[in-house]
């Protein structure tokens, strides 16, 4: 199984490399976890809509400046 040949390489690694494979393991696990600002805005159906409105515009109709 492919978890045993991971667990074996890991093992085979002096304790403080484990360690960050630990880390990275749990840094992989967080950012999966992390909601996106894509996965934010695709919840409101409003926001969703206006940003499929803003990506079918045509470059010749947006603004060439924004007033911010």
């Amino acid at each position: 199984m492919f978890s045993d040949k991971i667990t074996n390489e890991i093992n085979s690694l002096p304790l403080q490399y484990q360690k960050e494979v630990f880390d990275f393991v749990l840094f992989l696990k967080n950012k999966i976890e992390e909601e996106t600002d894509t996965d934010y805005l695709s919840r409101d159906s409003e926001i969703k809509q206006s940003i499929i409105n803003g990506l079918n515009t045509p470059l010749d109709e947006c603004f060439k400046e924004v007033n911010w």
